[in-house]
């Protein structure tokens, strides 16, 4: 087999595989992350927020992939919850910075608990051997999909 094929093989095995991961996932977040009454997007946010702190619109937009006015609409919500909040920051008193609130922080949790115990049994699937290499790659596969992000925007 040429190079070539075997290169055109690893490809679209690689998309059935990356297809059936990301299924998984979406639809699993989607149930289990929503029964909050709190969406998908917006659980992102919590989670982001959560490790990130305090975030300017820009920053967090650019962290979860999405346009400012996205962002915008899934943060309101969220204000109006009181989960997360706008602060001016006092460096700059034009830019508003984003952050949980006490009470955005116990719904991150209650949120992600179930996200983290379905996560903690998928690794527990490895022998503890591969389980680094396997967050290795996947911090690979992150960057490699980051790289091909930058490079070919319209």
């Amino acid at each position: 087999m040429s190079t070539e094929k075997m290169f055109e093989d690893q490809v679209n095995k690689f998309h059935d595989e990356m297809i059936e991961i990301i299924k998984k996932y979406q639809f699993r977040d989607r149930n289990q992350l929503t029964s909050s009454g709190i969406s998908v997007s917006q659980c992102y946010v919590l989670e982001t927020l959560n490790r990130h702190d305090a975030l300017t619109v820009n920053e967090l937009a650019e962290k979860m992939h999405l346009s400012i006015s996205t962002i915008t609409r899934v943060v309101e919500p969220l204000v109006k919850k009181q989960l997360v909040r706008r602060e001016e920051d006092p460096e700059d008193r034009r830019v508003r910075l984003i952050s949980l609130t006490p009470k955005g922080r116990i719904a991150f949790k209650e949120s992600w608990q179930s996200v983290f115990e379905s996560e903690k049994i998928i690794l527990a699937n490895f022998p503890p051997e591969h389980r680094e290499m396997l967050v290795d790659l996947l911090k690979k596969l992150n960057k490699a999909v980051g790289f091909w992000q930058s490079c070919c925007k319209k």
